[in-house]
């Protein structure tokens, strides 16, 4: 048995490319009809991952979301959630506003404003200077942390990580690390992509160049190379 963890935005699902897509789709149903595990991990919440995973059929062992903040088990079920702190929210929501950003609060399936149910703080942004601009004001001014992906800037409590969130799964489900393999695209994939084992997408966050690993065109790819199909 294996174990693969794989990011979803630009290394399973790509919005502009519909047979790579299906080539991707393809290999994880092979790969889990050979007794596999897969885990989806990802920045999105559990709602929006659920949409597409139902609308292209695309199975999966484990889900783990919001970058750590929610993870679920092989049935659905939530069996860990990591909440940002009220007072940092506040605080946030504050330079926000003064900042006039377009900004939402998230609990994991939707958005919210219940300070005390919130995972996840998104700004909407696809201008590289204000994102940057964003995460200048906001950063070290609390327990947690904050990044900027394609099109946001997310804020998350320093404890989550995709690397933790792995450990924590592993450790609750009783999963062997030997077996594990990841594979990742972006900056949040970092911390998993330099503790485990893995490869990273050919177009890739220009700060996981520091890792050195092995680069892969797709995760068709290395499905294939994982099971030993060529």
């Amino acid at each position: 048995m294996k174990i693969l963890a794989s990011d979803f935005d630009e290394t399973i699902f790509f919005l502009d490319d519909e047979e790579k897509n299906k080539r991707n789709i393809e290999a994880i149903q092979k790969f889990i009809s050979q007794g596999n595990i897969f885990c989806i991990i990802t920045g999105r919440n559990y709602s929006d991952l659920k949409y597409y995973l139902t609308k292209y059929h695309i199975p999966y062992t484990y889900l783990i979301c919001e970058d750590g903040a929610k993870i679920f088990n092989n049935v659905d079920y939530c069996i860990e959630t990591v909440l940002l702190n009220p007072n940092d929210i506040k605080n946030i929501i504050q330079v926000l506003e003064e900042n006039k950003s377009d900004y939402y609060l998230d609990d994991g399936y939707n958005k919210t404003n219940n300070y005390n149910d919130c995972v996840k703080i998104v700004i909407n942004s696809k201008d590289e200077t204000e994102k940057n601009r964003i995460v200048d004001l906001l950063k070290d001014k609390g327990y947690y942390h904050i990044y900027a992906s394609r099109f946001h800037v997310n804020i998350i409590n320093k404890s989550v990580n995709k690397e933790k969130a792995i450990k924590k799964l592993f450790n609750i489900e009783n999963l062997d690390y030997n077996l594990l393999h990841v594979i990742g695209d972006n900056e949040n994939d970092y911390e998993m992509l330099k503790s485990f084992h893995g490869v990273v997408m050919k177009k890739h966050h220009k700060r996981l160049d520091e890792l050195k690993k092995e680069e892969v065109s797709s995760l068709e790819e290395y499905i294939y190379q994982i099971i030993n199909i060529k």
